[in-house]
């Protein structure tokens, strides 16, 4: 009973979920999903390294690609354990 009653707060907190991907040309990982409805894709901070107080990760909106662009960078595999944290 309290389990359920714990699960239930967790799910009224919740307002996202991320999926790990990775990028075909290059293997490179970021995460893609959707926070209070919005879509959205998140990288880590390349920067980061150079910026102790630089933030580790950037969240962007979500933006569509144009037909034009390469069939190959559209392409994402996801992976099933991710290591970004």
């Amino acid at each position: 009973m309290t389990e359920n009653k714990q699960n239930n707060e967790w799910g009224e907190r919740e307002i996202g979920a991320l999926w790990v991907n990775v990028k075909q040309s290059d293997g490179s990982k970021y995460l893609t999903g959707t926070i209070n409805g919005q879509k959205v894709v998140l990288f880590k901070n390349k920067s980061h390294s150079e910026n102790d107080k630089a933030p580790y990760f950037r969240v962007y909106k979500h933006q569509e690609r144009d037909a034009s662009s390469s069939t190959s960078e559209q392409q994402v595999e996801e992976v099933a354990e991710p290591d970004l944290i």
